[in-house]
């Protein structure tokens, strides 16, 4: 059977496509896209005083290193493949060079579209503090850009690899040569040099000629791991469903259950009775119910390290109280999250302990976020 790959990837692009634009304009019409725009704003109208607040002590340019690092480096391969294509589509794998190819033009068109926003945002920094200018600036946008495509197509290379350990040691060896070339970059050479030897771009090449020896090696000795490609695919989905489910239900979503045996341990602080029954509940739920746990703990550490940096009174408060408003947000989905469970129905607990137990709870989480926003904000 022959396969026009060409109009297969249209296909898929342009179902996903579809389905991105009708939830982004969901999105759109949200209350918490209009705090996310009110935030930028603040942080816009504050960061040149921000940027002054940075010692000259500070070595900046091996700081926004390790930011620019972190974002070319993570490069999640979006592949479109779904499930019945272990069926139908691996028989034809190798026919599907074409097919992985635009997916990969795919990923870098997108994830540079990251990389721009922050060195958009890393560039008055690096004007103001370092005093780059001319071809340092050219330098400045194009190595990164540079890096993330590289970067995107190494992680496709070593995700052929049948041991999840060596993709993650072949990550770690990308972001330190992607570390040591942008450190050695943004400090105009000076990283790593001793005398008139520059170190860093010695360990730079040296590190480029290995990975790429190792690329050569594996490309040709095995074959694409479509089980990996599918995981991948469906924690993607996943992720861009659970955000969207914070401005609206999203039917389609799967919730993923996590252990977090540490955190769980809390729960046996309270009182083990009938009458703390939905307060177990909605307790475990949220931390071992898709990522309610993680997003929350997110926004609490986003929002200390902004109301850290703000100059101002007036602007922490404001900082604060919209971060305690997306916080509000997020617990709210626990809620519409319960009641699209019909199997809690079965627990003898009534529906207005499960309405007062969310409350505690939601009280609970918002005001520990309250308090540790107040202690950073005294500090």
């Amino acid at each position: 059977m022959k396969i026009d790959v060409d109009q297969l990837f249209r296909k898929r692009f342009h179902a996903f496509s579809v389905e991105f634009i009708r939830y982004a304009q969901y999105m759109a019409n949200g209350g918490l896209m209009f705090v996310a725009i009110f935030l930028m704003g603040l942080l816009a109208f504050y960061y040149r005083s921000i940027i002054a607040m940075i010692p000259p002590w500070f070595p900046l340019p091996y700081a926004m290193a390790l930011v620019i690092a972190f974002v070319v480096v993570r490069s999640p391969l979006r592949t479109f493949l779904l499930e019945a294509d272990l069926l139908f589509l691996t028989p034809h794998e190798v026919r599907l060079d074409r097919y992985f190819r635009k997916a990969l033009v795919y990923n870098f068109a997108t994830q540079s579209n990251v990389v721009f926003i922050v060195l958009l945002l890393l560039m008055p920094m690096y004007t103001e503090v370092v005093g780059a200018q001319g071809v340092q600036l050219w330098v400045y946008w194009c190595i990164p850009l540079l890096l993330k495509g590289w970067n995107v197509y190494s992680s496709w290379t070593f995700l052929r690899l049948p041991d999840q350990k060596k993709i993650g040691f072949y990550t770690l060896a990308r972001f330190a040569f992607s570390y040591i070339l942008l450190a050695w970059v943004l400090s105009e050479g000076q990283f790593l040099r001793v005398g008139m030897i520059p170190f860093g771009f010695l360990i730079c090449a040296a590190l480029l000629i290995w990975l790429h020896s190792r690329m050569l090696t594996y490309k040709k000795k095995h074959s694409i791991q479509w089980y990996r490609l599918l995981a991948i695919e469906s924690g993607l989905r996943h992720r861009f469903y659970q955000f969207m489910n914070n401005f609206r239900d999203v039917p389609a979503i799967q919730h993923q259950v996590k252990s977090r045996s540490w955190l769980i341990a809390l729960t046996k602080l309270l009182p083990y009775r009938q009458s703390t029954a939905g307060r177990h509940l909605f307790t475990k739920k949220f931390i071992r119910s898709g990522d309610f746990a993680g997003i929350y703990f997110r926004l609490i550490l986003l929002s200390a390290f902004l109301v850290l940096i703000l100059p101002g009174p007036y602007a922490k408060i404001i900082a604060g109280l919209l971060f305690l408003f997306m916080t509000a947000s997020q617990i709210g989905t626990l809620w519409r999250h319960q009641q699209k469970r019909n199997g809690y129905a079965i627990f003898p607990i009534r529906d207005s302990q499960l309405k007062q137990s969310f409350s505690w709870l939601r009280m609970i989480l918002l005001g520990f976020h309250g308090v540790v926003l107040v202690l950073i904000g005294i500090l």
